[in-house]
């Protein structure tokens, strides 16, 4: 579910040829796009469950039971070299302003979907095909019938670290040239919310590796060095709701947050949290709580965090509708800095990793229903990004710094693949399509 991975990418012209449209950005003049701090990456998501020193001991679990490796058909992959014009994206990560990946479907003849991974080097102008792990898209159907197992997102720390998971984990740490899968605890079965066993999110930052794990009865907060596959497992864990959780996952530097959110509840309500402190997750107690609605997440700095919540969803409260909040100290208070009800959002029922971005203290974008909505004066107003000519809308938004960032477009009209990449280089006023 950090800030899930940022998206590092770099002003260089990308050509407004690569499509035939323009999707314009917010009309506001920003207040501080100069303003120092470290955004979070843009692709980035989830882990929590446990107390150990920091750095934790690069020992792997002992009581885990290595899954059977998967038996996939070589076709739910897609080799190097091979073309991939009609990529539909899933999830992206960058590493720097010109290295990235890209992690989505494409369509095969032995399965409704295969999976493929892009990378580039020179800030998104170009891509090559390279060689994802041996699995298969989740969701899809496993090589056995079933719905089990398969891989959703990618992360990466740097050029040669990097991991591909949701619900399965596998990692390199040669650039991708080759893949191991981590095995988890017991059998791969996605059920309804979350799945038992599995990776329900995974972040890094600050030389670690993060996961989420879920167990059937709640989840664990995995760690790991990012060189290694050294997981240990914190004495933190998170609990399930009712009908299953999700999560928020949102890291900066040394310091990260994760928000527990029980969709069981009339509209979804925040019901748990935990925090990284000091090497350390601790129990935490999210924003939003004691309003009885859910919350999205984003942090700018380790001190600079904004919090949108849908106010008085599951019960009473003193405010009714979507409000924002900011944090100076961590996340330890948050005081209200919009004034009036922000604009609806998509999403903000079952709050995900990616529905909330924050490339520094006065700037944010959201998910809205009708595009990306946006501040530039740190939550007091907010306006909407025009919606893309295409149909569809987006479903994530990530930051690397103040002037870059991506946003993956569900496109609903069969002119581009049903997921397409698109990239601004003016801190969200501007966004053109990406040729992949």
């Amino acid at each position: 579910m950090v800030l899930r991975p940022a998206v590092r990418l770099v002003a260089v012209g990308l050509a407004a040829a690569t499509s035939g449209w323009l999707l314009l950005g917010c009309s506001a003049t920003p207040s501080s796009l100069s303003r120092s701090g470290t955004p979070s990456p843009v692709a980035t998501q989830s882990a929590a469950p446990s107390l150990l020193p920091f750095p934790p001991t690069p020992t792997p679990p002992t009581t885990s039971t290595p899954l059977p490796a998967p038996s996939p058909s070589p076709a739910w992959t897609v080799p190097a070299g091979s073309a991939a014009a009609a990529l539909s994206v899933e999830s992206v990560t960058f590493v720097s302003p010109e290295e990235g990946w890209v992690l989505g479907t494409l369509p095969c003849s032995a399965s409704p979907q295969c999976l493929g991974l892009l990378r580039t080097e020179d800030g998104g102008q170009n891509w090559v095909s390279v060689t994802p792990p041996s699995t298969y898209p989740y969701p899809a159907a496993s090589a056995d019938g079933g719905m089990s197992g398969g891989v959703s997102e990618v992360r990466f720390a740097n050029s040669q670290d990097g991991w591909v998971f949701g619900p399965d984990l596998w990692s390199t740490h040669n650039g991708g040239a080759t893949w191991t899968q981590i095995p988890i605890a017991g059998p791969a079965s996605m059920q309804y919310v979350v799945a038992y066993h599995s990776v329900a999110d995974l972040e890094t930052s600050d030389g670690f590796v993060y996961a989420l794990v879920s167990n059937g009865d709640g989840f664990e907060i995995e760690t790991s060095p990012i060189g290694v596959d050294a997981w240990s497992e914190s004495s933190t864990t998170l609990p399930l709701g009712a009908s299953g959780s999700t999560f928020q996952m949102v890291l900066q530097g040394g310091s990260g947050w994760i928000i527990d959110t029980d969709p069981s509840v009339s509209g979804g309500i925040a019901f748990g949290g935990a925090q990284l402190v000091g090497g350390q997750w601790v129990s935490w107690q999210p924003p939003c709580m004691q309003t009885n609605g859910p919350v999205n997440l984003a942090a700018s700095t380790e001190d600079d965090l904004i919090a949108v919540c849908d106010e008085g969803l599951a019960g009473p409260s003193a405010l009714n509708g979507v409000y924002a909040y900011a944090s100076t100290d961590g996340g330890e208070t948050f005081h209200l800095v919009s004034s009036h009800t922000l604009p609806s959002f998509t999403g903000i029922n079952y709050p995900a990793q990616g529905d909330l971005a924050s490339p520094s203290s006065d700037v944010a974008f959201m998910i809205g229903d009708a595009g990306l909505v946006c501040t530039f004066d740190g939550g007091a107003s907010w306006s909407t990004v025009d919606a893309s000519p295409t149909g569809g809308g987006p479903t994530y938004v990530g930051f690397e710094t103040t002037a870059q960032g991506v946003a993956i477009w569900t496109n609903n009209d069969g002119a581009l693949p049903i997921g397409s990449l698109q990239m601004t280089f003016d801190g969200g006023h501007d966004w053109v399509p990406v040729n992949l």
